[in-house]
């Protein structure tokens, strides 16, 4: 009997021992993106200026009904955003959206308010370079990672 109860006890043991899943790099990024978006306290002139450029969408990570993440979704995405307030969002070689941008004042930071609306580019404006995030899980939406090239 007692040879049974301790192949029981340790098949409870080894079963609540599972591993961990590895997080990608970019989880990591993400992880660290409020924080030093914050210490750096940008106005809005410096992050916009910091925001020119070529930015590549790198990882798309949902938190709310479930956790979803993905670095395929939106693959080949290049944003290109001009200080003249205007930008191009080149959708893989697909198709191409243009049109204007500014900053916002939000309840944490900025928000990147675009003309058209484009998803990738909603939420909460987070900077620390080489990235962007675009913070929307508080409102239960998906968080998107750009990287500056």
């Amino acid at each position: 009997m007692k040879p049974l109860l301790f192949l029981c006890g340790a098949l409870l043991v080894a079963s609540g021992c599972t591993k961990e899943p590895e997080r990608s790099e970019w989880n990591t990024a993400m992880d660290n993106m409020y924080s030093c978006h914050d210490a750096a306290s940008l106005d809005s002139a410096h992050l916009a200026t910091a925001l020119i450029g070529t930015w590549e969408w790198r990882f798309v990570r949902s938190t709310s009904w479930s956790y979803y993440e993905s670095e395929d979704d939106y693959s080949g995405f290049v944003l290109t955003v001009r200080p003249d307030g205007s930008f191009d969002l080149n959708q893989n070689d697909t198709a191409t959206v243009s049109g204007t941008w500014s900053l916002a004042n939000s309840w944490t930071t900025f928000t990147l308010n675009s003309q058209p609306y484009v998803p990738t580019l909603w939420g909460n404006l987070l900077y620390c370079e080489p990235y962007m995030m675009f913070y929307s899980s508080p409102a239960d939406g998906p968080d998107n990672l750009y990287e500056k090239r």
